[in-house]
């Protein structure tokens, strides 16, 4: 019961899911007090998950009621998210930042005639590479495609090696490999961990917009939704969720607004006067301004999707896009 309170007292949607979960799995031992209570206080919320989750434990007489949804009900669910999400962007960022700086002053070093083994040339990118997400620490650098955070890890690793060799033979391969890498790092402007980080990003900020559209637009217009929804997009997401409940391969259903990409979002945040449903979010600019982004970082998801290395350039205006609209919102 402990447990339960403190989850419902939580602002945070995955906590009240929760409770509601464990409200239906201890529904018959739980005091009827208890339970009424707890079950009054979450049909208040009219997150739709919470109320799938909710709905096994009403009466057949007894309906959730939809009430409007306060800007902090869902802000608040995910703001701390993309909060997260962007500092470990902003990690990755510096420590690409850093990887190219370090490459240079050790391709200096070569240059001069040193080995580069010098500590300090590399320390401080040991040091800020050790302390970044582990996730993103530990991702597979293994690819085609140079990664100039983990090419420069594995320079750092041999480059001792070169001092014990002496100068010829052997050596001269091993320094020969090493310029080559060094080069490739300081000439590329890609790097497979803004594609981790840029999921979460994505992820978070998608989730966000569709639980808006979906309790702000969808649920409450579930019997006309083609005043709602623009008739391209209503049908796109119609034949894609026939289709992969067709397929016997997947596994489960879900609601239409999970088969939305961002130019869908796009478009149904700009349909007729659907922006109204936000006012207490964005003002009419505001908005304009947010689905416009939404529009341009779908080609970044698509990257990000198909495994493509991101741009230094690409992943700067996704973590900017995102600060803007996280800005907004807490307004």
């Amino acid at each position: 019961m402990a447990t339960i309170s403190s989850l419902i007292a939580s602002r945070r949607i995955e906590d009240k899911i929760r409770a509601a979960s464990l409200i239906s799995e201890y529904s018959k031992v739980l005091p009827s007090t208890f339970l009424d209570r707890i079950l009054d206080e979450l049909k208040k919320d009219s997150h739709y998950e919470i109320q799938e989750a909710l709905r096994p434990l009403l009466k057949d007489d007894e309906e959730t009621i939809p009430v409007p949804v306060k800007n902090s009900d869902i802000i608040a669910g995910y703001s701390g998210s993309l909060e997260n999400a962007l500092k470990k962007a902003l990690d990755i960022a510096n420590i690409f930042d850093l990887s190219h700086v370090t490459a240079k002053a050790i391709r200096q070093q070569l240059i001069d005639g040193k080995n580069g083994s010098d500590n300090k040339l590399y320390s401080d990118f040991v040091q800020q590479k050790s302390m970044i997400a582990p996730e993103l620490a530990l991702f597979p650098q293994i690819s085609l495609k140079v990664s100039p955070i983990g090419a420069l890890a594995e320079v750092i690793r041999v480059i001792p090696e070169l001092s014990k060799k002496g100068g010829t033979g052997k050596t001269g391969t091993d320094r020969k490999v090493i310029e080559t890498k060094l080069d490739e790092i300081l000439e590329t402007e890609k790097e497979i961990s803004f594609n981790i980080a840029g999921y979460e990003l994505l992820y978070t900020l998608e989730r966000m917009m569709r639980d808006l559209i979906q309790q702000r637009i969808i649920t409450p217009h579930a019997d006309n939704l083609q005043t709602r929804i623009p008739a391209d997009v209503l049908e796109g997401m119609k034949k894609r969720k026939v289709a992969e409940e067709n397929n016997p391969v997947s596994v489960g259903t879900y609601e239409m607004i999970e088969y939305c990409d961002f130019t869908d979002l796009k478009k149904i945040l700009e349909k007729g006067r659907n922006h109204e449903f936000f006012s207490d979010i964005f003002s009419f600019d505001e908005i304009k301004t947010v689905y416009s982004k939404l529009g341009e970082l779908d080609p970044i998801r698509k990257k990000i999707a198909h495994s493509r290395p991101l741009t230094r350039k690409e992943f700067d205006r996704l973590r900017l896009y995102t600060t803007d609209i996280l800005d907004r919102i807490r307004r």
